[in-house]
C-alpha cells in the first residue's frame, strides 16, 4: 500500500496534448527489428507528401515518435527460463535489436522521439517476477534502467501476466525515484475481470476513477483493437467513462487512450469513410493519435493521406478548453460526438454506425451552443454558412461521418434555413 501511495497523483509534466505518433505493433506485429524501425524513422521525417502544396513529412504534422512494441526480447535465454538475467537485467535479442542506444540515437538525429515497451506478452514472464520477491523487484528496476540507459523518451507498460499491478506500480515507482521522465503508456487493455485492490479500477494496475491517482500520460480503456469498423467503435464508446462534464478524468497528462489507430489497415469497400470516420473519432475524443500503418509503403500511405494529414482534425485533437470530449446523442444508426473548444466552438461529429443512407439533425443548444454559428466542414476544408437552432446532415453513407467545427456568431442575420453538408 506504501507503493501504491507512492505514485498516487503523480505528474511527470508530460503529454499536455494528446500524443501523436507510430508504434510497431498493427503494422509488424512481433516481427520488428533495428532496420525496420529505422526505416518507420526516416518515413516519419520524410517530406514526400503534399499538404497545401507544401512537401510535408508525418512529423511536420505532429506525428513525432516512433514505438518499439513486443518482439525484441531473448525468450527463454535467462533466469528460471525467463528473458531476465539473474540480476535482473531484461535480455534483448541481439539479432534483431544489435545497439539500442545507436537506434535511440538515430531516431533523435531526425528530430523523432523513441519508445520502448515493457512487460512484453510475447514469452512473458511477469508471473514468475511477481513471485520471487527480490528478484521480481530488481527486474522492474532494470527494465526502466535499460530504456533509460538506451535514451528513450516514453515506455508503454503492457498488461502480461501482471494482473495485480505490482509491475507496473514496481516500474513506475522506480521512474519516480531516479528523477528521470519518460511519457507512460499504462496498456492495461481495460481489463476488468483481474484487478486487484482497489477494485474494478484504480491502483495498482487498472483505469482511473477520478482525477487523484493518474501515474501514467495515457491508459488502455480497452482490449486491443482490430482492422475492422465494429472494432473501432466498441473502443471509442469505452472512452465514455472518463468523459465526466465538471471533472473529466481524460484530460491533459493522463489521456484515455481507445488503441491505435488502424486507419491504413481497414480493408474493404467502405475502407477509406470507416477509416476517417475512425480519426475523426479519436480526435473528438482527445485520444491519441498513434498510427500504426506501414508508413513505409508509399501507396498505402497515399490511400489515406488525406485523412491523417487532415490539420483541421489534429488541431481539434490538441486542442484543450476543460473537457476531452464526449458523446452527446445515439441511436440504433448513429452517434453524435462534441468537444469543446476554446473561443466557446464546438467540434461535432456524426457518425453513421448503420447500413442505409440517413439524415440526421442536430441540436445546436444539445452540444453546449445558445446562438448562431458559423460552420466549418473539417473534412471538405470549407466553410458552409451560419446556422440557428438546428445542424443539419443530408444523406449520410454506412459507415461514413461528417465533421465540423462551430463558431458562435451574432444571431443577426440569419440563413432562412439551417446549413447542411450534403454529403
Amino acid at each position: 500500500m506504501a507503493l501504491l501511495a507512492f505514485v498516487c497523483g503523480d505528474d511527470n509534466g508530460l503529454a499536455l496534448t494528446p500524443p501523436m505518433g507510430w508504434r510497431s505493433w498493427n503494422c509488424y506485429h512481433l516481427d520488428v527489428s533495428d532496420k525496420k524501425i529505422r526505416s518507420v524513422v526516416d518515413a516519419v521525417a520524410a517530406r514526400t507528401q503534399m499538404v497545401d502544396g507544401v512537401p510535408t513529412s508525418l512529423l511536420d504534422l505532429g506525428y513525432n515518435s516512433v514505438g518499439i512494441d513486443d518482439g525484441w526480447q531473448a525468450c527463454g535465454t535467462g533466469y528460471q527460463g525467463s528473458f531476465h538475467a539473474k540480476d535482473g537485467t531484461p535480455l534483448v535479442d541481439k539479432n534483431v535489436f544489435p545497439n539500442l542506444r545507436d537506434l535511440v540515437g538515430y531516431g533523435h538525429s531526425k528530430n523523432v522521439k523513441m519508445g520502448w515497451y515493457n512487460n512484453n506478452c510475447h514469452c512473458m514472464d511477469e508471473g514468475k517476477l511477481r513471485h520471487d520477491k527480490v528478484w521480481g523487484p530488481e527486474a522492474y528496476k532494470k527494465d526502466m534502467q535499460l530504456a533509460i540507459d538506451a535514451g528513450f523518451d516514453g515506455i508503454k507498460i503492457d498488461n502480461c501476466g501482471d494482473e495485480d499491478g505490482t509491475g507496473f506500480a514496481g516500474r513506475v515507482k522506480y521512474l519516480k525515484d531516479s528523477g528521470h521522465k519518460l511519457m507512460v503508456e499504462n496498456a492495461n487493455q481495460g481489463d476488468l475481470r483481474h484487478q486487484g485492490p482497489g477494485g474494478p479500477h484504480g491502483p495498482p494496475r487498472g483505469d482511473p476513477t477520478d482525477q487523484s491517482w493518474c501515474p501514467m500520460n495515457m491508459f488502455r480503456t480497452g482490449h486491443d483493437i482490430g482492422p475492422k469498423f465494429k472494432s473501432v467503435i466498441v473502443k471509442l464508446n469505452r472512452t465514455r467513462p472518463y468523459q465526466d462534464l465538471k471533472a473529466p478524468i481524460s484530460r491533459p497528462g493522463c489521456w484515455a487512450y481507445p488503441d491505435m489507430l488502424e486507419v491504413g489497415n481497414i480493408g474493404g469497400s467502405l475502407a477509406f469513410v470507416e477509416s476517417r470516420s475512425h480519426f475523426g473519432a479519436w480526435c473528438v475524443v482527445s485520444a491519441p493519435l498513434i498510427l500504426g500503418l506501414d508508413i513505409t509503403n508509399k501507396k498505402l500511405v497515399e490511400s489515406v493521406w488525406d485523412i491523417i494529414s487532415n490539420r483541421e482534425a489534429i488541431a481539434i485533437n490538441q486542442a484543450w478548453a476543460g473537457h476531452p470530449g464526449r458523446l452527446v446523442h445515439e441511436t440504433n444508426s448513429y452517434q453524435v460526438w462534441a468537444k469543446k473548444l476554446p473561443k466557446g466552438e464546438q467540434a461535432v461529429l456524426i457518425i453513421n454506425t448503420g447500413a442505409s443512407r440517413i439524415d440526421v439533425s442536430v441540436s445546436l443548444a444539445g452540444v453546449g451552443l445558445e446562438t448562431a454559428c458559423t460552420v466549418r466542414d473539417v473534412w471538405a476544408h470549407r466553410d458552409l454558412g451560419r446556422v440557428s437552432g438546428t445542424w443539419k446532415v443530408t444523406g449520410l453513407t454506412q459507415h461514413d461521418s461528417a465533421f465540423v467545427r462551430l463558431s458562435p456568431v451574432s444571431p443577426e442575420p440569419l440563413l432562412p434555413t439551417p446549413a447542411e453538408v450534403v454529403v
